[in-house]
């Protein structure tokens, strides 16, 4: 059978130029564009988008195609310069059997002009349920709204803009220099890949298998169901279960930062917690060395390997509800 073709329909393009005098003997320009295109999306279509330092809003609907929203204004330069801005902010699209790819490149504007600048550079995507996204900015913030449970994974690269993920998909997979990550999920990942030199890191809804790796940033995980490898220099980690099995194994390593685990009441962890600085906490029974700088637990459940040089570790037992053994109860004589 013939591959399905992808070929993009282009809506009514709407673009306004607006001359003003300014203060000085050349006039500074208004320019806007507007416009819209759409383009047919098979099932498996792999959406790539690369945006440079264009902030960037995706949401998935029932809908058969791709579509894209572009929106551009600058005012107060030269017309010239103007006029260069819009060109090289226009996304271009590549399509091929299978993949769509838009680019933004806009490259250096050098010096612009006096007098008051306003830019706007906006890029939205609606796309299909069935597409797979693989985005990366530079310094562009990402957003995501919606379910995408054939991106396996969904690739999320950035240097330093901010990500943003509420929906469902099968996996995620970051890469960051210093934006922060957040992911908000209706249901758990199956696996969860992120590493980033000083960017903080959020999920909540859980994961099967996590994977983190972070310079400096803070970690922060809820809802998770399964084995974990979390590693960061000087990054508070704070991280939660919702069940663990006698087969899965937790490592979690920081040279100082806070480590926070809690995995549900009743299970029966093996394995240990060490800090060479900091303080030891643990509610599940083990036995501490003569250095009080380790405690090793006498379960025979999963595997909880924890170590901080400097930091203060704490092994909690919680409740899918929030509540913790240490609480105590709130009965009276």
């Amino acid at each position: 059978m013939r591959p399905r073709s992808i070929t993009p329909r282009t809506a009514p393009v709407v673009i306004v130029v607006l001359l003003c005098l300014g203060a000085g003997p050349v006039s500074a320009a208004q320019r806007e564009y507007s416009g819209t295109e759409t383009f047919a999306a098979p099932d498996g279509t792999r959406v790539v988008i690369d945006s440079a330092s264009v902030d960037l809003k995706l949401r998935t609907a029932d809908v058969p195609e791709v579509e894209v929203a572009t929106e551009l204004r600058i005012s107060g330069v030269g017309e010239e310069r103007a006029e260069r801005f819009i060109a090289s902010h226009m996304p271009t699209t590549e399509v091929s059997d299978g993949r769509i790819t838009f680019t933004i490149n806009p490259g250096r504007m050098g010096f612009l002009g006096l007098g008051t600048l306003t830019a706007r550079t906006r890029l939205g995507f609606l796309l299909p349920s069935h597409v797979t996204p693989d985005i990366t900015t530079t310094g562009g913030a990402i957003s995501i709204r919606g379910d995408l449970p054939n991106a396996s994974p969904l690739y999320l690269r950035t240097s330093t803009g901010d990500m943003d993920f509420v929906g469902a998909t099968a996996a995620v997979d970051i890469r960051s220099a210093s934006g922060d990550a957040r992911l908000e999920l209706f249901r758990p990942l199956e696996t969860f890949f992120a590493r980033t030199s000083s960017g903080n890191l959020s999920l909540s809804g859980g994961a099967r298998e996590v994977h983190a790796d972070t310079a400096s940033g803070s970690v922060w995980m809820d809802n998770l169901s399964g084995n974990a490898e979390v590693v960061t220099s000087t990054g508070k980690l704070t991280l939660a279960w919702d069940r663990l099995e006698p087969e899965n194994r937790v490592v979690v390593r920081s040279d100082s930062g806070r480590i926070h685990l809690t995995i549900p009441e009743g299970v029966s962890p093996r394995g240990s917690l060490r800090t060479i600085g900091g303080n030891l906490r643990s509610d599940f029974p083990g036995t501490v060395n003569d250095a009080g700088d380790t405690i090793t637990l006498a379960g025979d459940g999963p595997e909880i390997m924890i170590e901080s040089a400097s930091g203060d570790v704490v092994l909690e037992a919680g409740t899918w509800w929030g509540g913790t053994s240490s609480e105590g109860d709130s009965s009276t004589d």
